[in-house]
């Protein structure tokens, strides 16, 4: 088994001295991977009742998600997409008891149709491409609650193609039916 991008996060988790921060990390951890697989209630578990998700950076991503019903018709897009499932390898973990930051580059499988005129690459809508963008996020952790209050992601640059795959190719990534 291949290690995910996300395990400078686990490994921070099992350098964690202080309990807070070890939560912190944990948290975002069981929010990765809920939302990696799908698992809406999952992602909900983590977060506080009324959570903003702030999107900043290239392109047309600048917005603000704010409460539940937002953020909650964002995963409900997301995971029916299949753009929640993604890699985000990480370069970089810092974390406290108040706030987690991650920084790496996420790769996602997309098609086509889902990059005509987001890219430089020529794409034809039908065929899959594997994509890469860096991303930061900040996860801040409510101190009443332990939860997240949100997200806000960083979006360092446009998608990059990396190349055209088959459809068998990078099975974890992208639409499960593809």
């Amino acid at each position: 088994m291949t290690r995910p991008g996300w395990q400078p996060l686990l490994d921070a988790i099992d350098a964690a001295t202080d309990e807070g921060t070890k939560h912190a990390l944990t948290l975002v951890a069981r929010h990765v991977v809920a939302e990696v697989s799908g698992d809406i209630e999952g992602v909900f578990a983590t977060l506080v009742p009324n959570p903003t998700y702030r999107f900043w950076g290239v392109g047309t991503n600048r917005s603000v998600l704010d409460g539940t019903g937002q953020v909650r018709g964002f995963y409900d897009a997301l995971c029916g997409s299949g753009k929640n499932r993604l890699d985000y390898v990480l370069s970089r973990v810092v974390a406290d008891a108040s706030t987690v930051v991650t920084d790496g580059v996420i790769h996602h499988v997309l098609d086509g149709a889902d990059l005509v005129g987001r890219v430089a690459t020529p794409v034809e809508p039908g065929r899959w491409y594997h994509v890469t963008y860096q991303s930061l996020i900040v996860w801040p952790i409510d101190p009443e609650t332990g939860l997240l209050t949100g997200e806000e992601v960083y979006l360092g640059e446009e998608h990059t193609v990396v190349r055209e795959i088959s459809r068998d190719e990078l099975p974890h990534l992208g639409r499960p039916s593809r």
